[in-house]
C-alpha cells in the first residue's frame, strides 16, 4: 500500500488508547497518534444495539506500515473485534508528509 493514512480505532478506555498509541509511536508504525474523547459510540453487537463511551485513536502512517499497525492493535485491543479503517490521506503540506515519513522508517 503506498502513500499515507490516517487509521482509526476506538477503544473502551483512554488507558488503552495512550497504550495503544505510545506502542505505535515506539516502534516506529505511526508518526503520530491523537487520542480523543471521551466520545459517544452508538452501535448493534450481537444483537443489541449499544451506546458507549470511547475513545478514538487517529493514526497517522504511511501505507507501507497498515498490517503491521492494524495487527498490533488487534493484539493489544480488548475488543474482540475492534474498529480498524485506514482513510488515505490525498494531500497535505509537503513538510509534513516528509515528517511523517522519516518518523516512520526503521531506525539503523
Amino acid at each position: 500500500m503506498d502513500g499515507f493514512l490516517l487509521i482509526t480505532t476506538t477503544t473502551p478506555t483512554e488507558d488503552e488508547a495512550r497504550r495503544i498509541g505510545s506502542r505505535l509511536i515506539e516502534l516506529r508504525y505511526a508518526a503520530c497518534v491523537q487520542v480523543e474523547g471521551p466520545i459517544s459510540s452508538h452501535y448493534r453487537w450481537e444483537g443489541s444495539v449499544h451506546c458507549d463511551p470511547e475513545f478514538r485513536l487517529s493514526i497517522k502512517t504511511v501505507g507501507s506500515r497498515y498490517d503491521e499497525v492494524e495487527r498490533l492493535i488487534a493484539e493489544l485491543h480488548s475488543y474482540q473485534q475492534p474498529q480498524i479503517i485506514a482513510t488515505p490521506i490525498v494531500a497535505g503540506a509537503e513538510g509534513y508528509l516528509n515528517w511523517l515519513t522519516e518518523q516512520t522508517q526503521a531506525e539503523c
